[in-house]
């Protein structure tokens, strides 16, 4: 557990140093940083998957590893690996799908009390 924590930690506190990167070297704005940075974040979690780096992570951190926006790029970028010969984007989407529809219905839940 304590391993999950200071992984999870370390993953804002990446999150967090690349907002405030792009902020003051790009001169972004607030919405534009944060933008940029989870992109950055899915782009890593996109690329350590081809070497198994990301299974490798989630083995040693734990549910630390699991932020939602770079598992949902794991669980795409495996499926479009494991299925690159049978069409990847048909495999990429019923994987993730249920991921997207359940993302939906809990931000309009969210809405409706906030």
């Amino acid at each position: 557990m304590g391993k999950a924590f200071l992984f999870g930690g370390f993953i804002a506190v990446v999150g967090q140093a690349l907002h405030d990167m792009y902020s003051m070297w790009f001169q972004m704005n607030e919405e534009e940083a944060i933008r940029w940075m989870n992109g950055t974040l899915i782009v890593c979690a996109a690329i350590f998957t081809p070497n198994r780096l990301y299974r490798r992570l989630t083995q040693f951190a734990g549910a630390g590893m699991i932020v939602p926006m770079m598992s949902l790029a794991n669980i795409w970028s495996a499926s479009a690996l494991e299925h690159r010969n049978e069409g990847a984007t048909e495999h990429m989407l019923s994987v993730g799908g249920s991921i997207i529809v359940t993302l939906i219905v809990a931000s309009y839940v969210a809405a409706l009390f906030l």
